[in-house]
């Protein structure tokens, strides 16, 4: 009787904190990254309207971030500084998505804040949600020398969030494909040379596939031969390798580090090892380079940055470790200019690269 009292005590706790966190992400945006209890009853409905092409013709190049852009994708309501977008816009066009009825209020936020209206563009659809980067497109070169933008099922139950990809498509007047891989922008990054690297977050996400069916799917889409499923060593909900790591060309790459009495020790080590071992699209090994993220507060989300063309832009949060990882940047990235954005919304699993994606330059030269 006893031992009966106390699982009803704990499922009723249980229940009351699943209960005080939806209450929580109602009314905190911020946290609203994590699938709400609402969301979570509604999994089933991922990629219901989303529809299967053929593949782009080959030979395909699946675009990194590291290459040309012609824009930068955010969506209003921001999830980022305006002062950020103002920076963005001094040298790049900034394409925001945003409602029409609200297309005024965020260009009256944009003026008020020295944003270069002359450089600014806006798609008024709806959305469910600020995270350009999960939900955004995915640019390619096919055989044709044509662009065109890979869609895939979103892994969000949020309808409107998982059509953007098409109706940027449409904005540009490019191909669009369907590959039927429920995914994540968040948790992919690859070297513009066919090599791409994500959590297995991909296979718990894709039950019905075989790890060689979604090697064959990313390999008839993107163009990709080497698609490195990778363990997860952060330790939360999220599983996005954007959390930990990052391509900054296509022999270099950035992983996070922990200190030595982190549990996850290990796990942040023997990536950075794998990574070294492992052959580039150049034909080397990997220069690994590290930026120490402890995860403490403030928060040291400093994998999650997003390179915008000659431009580096860094997450920093007041952290005594903000002018180290700056440091690591320099050092991994001459040639780059470094800019460090300063945001007390910055969390550890959702940052400045989750807010924001790039649009490929669709004039580059490949």
């Amino acid at each position: 009787m006893k031992k009966t009292l106390v699982i009803l005590i704990l499922i009723s706790l249980c229940f009351s904190l699943l209960a005080n966190l939806e209450n929580l992400r109602k009314n905190d945006p911020f946290l609203y990254h994590m699938l709400s209890f609402d969301e979570l009853e509604k999994m089933d409905t991922i990629g219901r309207n989303f529809y299967e092409t053929d593949p782009p013709v080959g030979p395909i190049h699946n675009i990194a971030e590291f290459e040309p852009m012609q824009a930068v994708l955010v969506r209003y309501p921001l999830g980022l500084p305006v002062s950020l977008i103002a920076e963005f816009s001094q040298e790049t066009t900034v394409l925001t998505l945003v409602s029409s009825s609200s297309q005024s209020s965020c260009e009256a936020s944009y003026q008020s804040a020295g944003v270069n209206m002359d450089n600014c563009e806006f798609l008024n659809i709806p959305t469910d949600s600020y995270w350009t980067r999960d939900y955004g497109p995915w640019f390619v070169i096919d055989g044709n020398d044509e662009f065109g933008i890979v869609n895939f099922p979103y892994n969000r139950p949020r309808p409107n969030d998982n059509d953007v990809p098409i109706e940027v498509a449409d904005y540009l007047g490019i191909n669009l494909f369907g590959m039927n891989l429920v995914h994540t922008g968040g948790n992919y990054m690859t070297d513009g040379l066919g090599i791409s690297a994500s959590t297995d977050l991909v296979e718990t996400e894709n039950p019905s596939l075989s790890e060689a069916e979604i090697n064959q799917l990313v390999n008839d889409y993107l163009g990709i031969e080497t698609y490195h499923l990778l363990d997860d060593p952060l330790g939360e909900y999220i599983e996005h390798i954007d959390c930990w790591g990052k391509f900054l060309a296509p022999d270099k790459v950035l992983i996070g580090q922990v200190p030595e009495s982190d549990p996850r020790y290990d796990d942040y080590e023997a990536l950075a090892t794998y990574f070294a071992e492992s052959t580039s699209s150049y034909g080397n090994n990997y220069e690994v380079h590290r930026v120490f993220t402890p995860g403490d507060y403030p928060n040291t989300p400093y994998t999650n940055s997003l390179i915008l063309n000659d431009r580096v832009f860094v997450p920093l949060t007041g952290s005594q470790w903000d002018d180290e990882a700056i440091a690591s940047y320099e050092e991994a990235m001459p040639g780059y200019e470094i800019v460090g954005v300063n945001y007390s919304s910055w969390e550890n699993t959702d940052a400045l690269h989750c807010r924001a994606k790039g649009i490929a330059d669709l004039e580059m030269l490949y």
